[in-house]
């Protein structure tokens, strides 16, 4: 009998164990087999990571919005695999006719997409290629074997798509935000292979990092600001500008560069018919470039770490707030380098473009008006805080699209909240309504979901508001300082590398020392909301004893609201690790003489799907 016992106490250990796991798909399981990952969250001895030398020369045309362009990429096998062809992706295709998408365009904009004028090997001959989508398929005649590199000749056109608004745009007439203009090689990785995912105009990034050297030819009365470094800024900017930049990228002050006047006189540029800017960047996901000839442009630098970095915000004259934006810009990247990342920021420059709603690239971002100030300064620090992810660690936006947006919906709020002009301002409130809103709904997935599986507002929800919220309530469970110690580690661990979301959940514990599956698994694999209940109230021996029941089983912190019979109020707060045992309800002991009159679930706190049990009034029930 005691055998029996026994065997049963084992077999209940173990099935409580494995119901506890968190289901692995096998294409990651496969990973850890092969050690290009390990289960403690960090890239394995088989990790590898793929890479390209990208040297473009382009023309773009701000009249009729043409682009032509050549040049030639180097692209670096350092798998163990043979590749048999190189996969290009080609986001112009979106406004192709014909093509499926999963955003409108204006039907003026529909076109040819990026039309490919040859592909030739370095002896020049012309490479075997077929179109599938937003994909280019360039078939190899040899193979490119482990450790070796191919150099690829490559020239195209496009026409800019002048009327819809999808991450770039045109401005103000004369003015453009110019992204995913060339043919860019897919991730080629340790776990899918090469990268399929077709561009649909919602999901974003997955791009390998690259090493970039870019020309640009443009009207000689246009400016540029691009996602590299200027190489000849004697050659294109006139000297009053050249004077200025330098006193702007040398001190804290913000410097006016080009004002109205100097765009009426057109004294930005040296004087010729057209320049050619010439930019450099390693190390990059993308490249992005701006020009405008009627904007105008402020500069400032600020101090970070052993360097200084310059600061760019390039605006419409009529712009409500941009022009408080390259403060908001220096102030942002400190904040977030020193305060919360606890990585400084990577890159020599960062340039702030006020295009429309908010989009983010290396060093660029493109970025409307806020209706208000808390919006521009939470719209600002959310797209600069982007570096750290995707571009920084290199996450999959098309599969987990909320490990970076979650994490810069989520971090940005203490920047919003610090640069507030408004009195015990918090901005979380606003997130945490969000997800009381839609949670619950057909809308609120697990986050786990593929984002490329979601579409519109769930998509929306999952990689922006739930997701937010999930790292909120990691925070209050690990503690900020522990909280901040697995960020930073996670930054330190694949900066430069491609995490899954498991390289996220385990990193975490394994800095924090904790099994977290009882938290990873509700918010982020369950269908299901956060829901706290008031269940009821007695008094005993000068204490009040509130039970609180957690309906909706997932963990979350508790906030509660007591007015007493006097008029009095008080604040009771219990951390998110109550429900680590996995009890459903909980009795809060409060001490105190005083008569309660009505307890309440703190909504500005705490997150809650349903709050139709968040009030109880004593006495009355």
């Amino acid at each position: 009998m005691k055998n029996i016992i026994l065997l049963f106490l084992v077999f209940s250990v173990t099935f409580a164990s494995a119901q506890n796991e968190l289901f692995i798909p096998k294409e990651i399981a496969a990973a850890y087999k092969k050690q290009s990952r390990l289960k403690n969250g960090k890239p394995g001895r088989e990790y590898f990571q793929n890479s390209a030398n990208y040297n473009l020369n382009a023309e773009f045309n701000p009249v009729d919005g043409k682009l032509t362009a050549s040049g030639n990429i180097e692209y670096f096998n350092n798998s163990k695999d043979t590749l048999w062809k190189i996969v290009f992706m080609l986001y112009p295709n979106l406004y192709k006719k014909g093509f499926g998408r999963n955003v409108a365009i204006e039907p003026a904009d529909i076109d040819n997409g990026l039309e490919i004028e040859w592909v030739k090997s370095a002896a020049g001959q012309k490479i075997k290629t077929q179109m599938q989508g937003t994909l280019l398929i360039v078939r190899l005649d040899e193979k490119l074997s482990p450790g070796h590199s191919i150099s690829i000749d490559i020239a195209w056109a496009y026409n800019f798509p002048m009327n819809t608004l999808i991450r770039e745009g045109r401005y103000l007439d004369s003015s453009y935000f110019v992204v995913y203009w060339y043919p860019h090689i897919v991730v080629y990785d340790d776990i899918y292979g090469w990268d399929m995912h077709h561009y649909n105009g919602e999901q974003e990034f997955y791009n390998d990092f690259a090493d970039y050297e870019i020309s640009i030819k443009v009207p000689g009365n246009y400016l540029m600001w691009t996602s590299g470094e200027l190489q000849n800024p004697e050659e294109v900017y006139s000297d009053f500008v050249l004077n200025k930049l330098s006193a702007a990228y040398q001190g804290d002050e913000v410097i006016n560069i080009v004002s109205k006047k100097n765009i009426r006189e057109k004294k930005f540029t040296s004087n010729a018919d057209y320049h050619i800017w010439e930019f450099s960047a390693k190390g990059l996901t993308d490249f992005a470039f701006a020009l405008s000839n009627n904007y105008l442009w402020d500069a400032t630098s600020v101090a970070i770490g052993n360097k200084r970095v310059k600061v760019n915000a390039v605006y419409n004259p009529n712009s409500a707030d941009f022009h408080e934006v390259a403060s908001l810009s220096a102030q942002s990247l400190k904040l977030l380098s020193e305060n919360i990342m606890n990585v400084d920021y990577p890159y020599p420059q960062m340039t702030a473009f006020n295009g429309h709603y908010g989009m983010e690239f290396p060093m660029m971002v493109n970025d409307g008006d806020g209706s208000n100030r808390n919006e521009t300064v939470f719209v600002t620090a959310h797209e600069i805080a982007h570096t750290w992810f995707p571009f920084l660690v290199g996450t999959n936006e098309n599969r987990y699209a909320w490990m970076d947006e979650g994490l810069v919906t989520y971090l940005p709020k203490q920047v919003e909240d610090i640069l507030s002009e408004e009195k015990d301002y918090r901005s979380l409130s606003k997130t945490l309504n969000s997800y009381s809103y839609i949670a619950g709904t057909k809308s609120d997935l697990p986050i786990m979901t593929p984002s490329d599986q979601l579409t519109g507002r769930t998509y929306m929800y999952i990689s922006y508001n739930r997701s937010a919220i999930a790292f909120y309530v990691l925070e209050d469970i690990l503690g900020i300082d522990t909280f901040k110690r697995c960020l930073t580690e996670f930054i330190t661990r694949w900066s430069g590398k491609h995490p899954t979301a498991y390289d996220l959940f385990f990193t975490f514990e394994d800095v924090s020392g904790r099994n977290l599956n009882w938290f990873w698994k509700p918010w982020y694999f369950n269908f299901g909301y956060a829901d706290l209940g008031i269940e009821g109230v007695y008094h005993k021996d000068k204490k009040h004893f509130i039970k609180i029941e957690n309906v909706g089983k997932f963990p979350t912190p508790v906030f509660l609201r007591l007015l007493f019979e006097d008029g009095s109020e008080q604040l009771v707060y219990r951390s998110a690790n109550i429900w680590e045992d996995g009890k459903n309800s909980i009795k809060i002991e409060i001490d105190s003489d005083k008569e309660i009159k009505t307890i309440s679930i703190d909504h500005h706190y705490s997150p809650d799907g349903n709050r139709d049990n968040n009030l109880f009034l004593v006495g009355k029930q």
